[in-house]
């Protein structure tokens, strides 16, 4: 029995097995850190591509206004087409569905992992220049014990412009 005791007694405290605590607390802040990285790194990533998206998509949206002020022009009735630009809702929720719908196609607007809601476009006109202003929150999701919680909300905005002197 004297033999038994003295086995377990030298396990116990044979140090070439032991982690100290602090150890642990190290390797847990480690993972942590590491974790936090990556989460940041991702958002960053797919919001650079909502951004990218949306570019193309305000691109369309000059062209679009481009052959709707050269039109107007060419008629004499460019003062017409910015009093629909402002009065008309539905003609700015058509340019708001036109970009909203080209970005779905480019971009999904809902994953597991974010979800793009708020998406706004405004007009301003200054002189000749038609200013557009797309705006939109990204709301990034971390899937922890069976249920995704909202993170971060990232705000993303980009402006154009179009001239409309000819």
């Amino acid at each position: 029995m004297k033999n038994f005791s003295y086995v377990v007694r030298k396990r116990l405290q044979d140090e070439r097995g032991e982690i100290s605590i602090f150890s642990c607390f190290f390797v847990v802040a480690v993972v942590i850190l590491i974790s936090f990285l990556m989460t940041y790194a991702s958002i960053r990533i797919t919001c650079i591509n909502i951004r990218n998206g949306a570019k193309m998509e305000l691109n369309n949206l000059s062209a679009s206004i481009y052959a709707d002020t050269y039109r107007s022009q060419r008629e004499s009735n460019f003062s017409e087409y910015l009093n629909t630009l402002y009065s008309s809702s539905s003609y700015t929720a058509m340019l708001e569905d036109m970009v909203t719908e080209g970005l779905a196609d480019k971009v999904s607007l809902s994953t597991e992992d974010y979800q793009i809601k708020n998406i706004r476009l405004q007009f301003h006109v200054d002189g000749d220049r038609v200013e557009y202003v797309f705006s939109c929150d990204a709301e990034f999701y971390i899937f922890m014990f069976g249920h995704s919680y909202p993170t971060v909300t990232q705000r993303i905005k980009l402006t154009g412009y179009h001239n409309t002197k000819f």
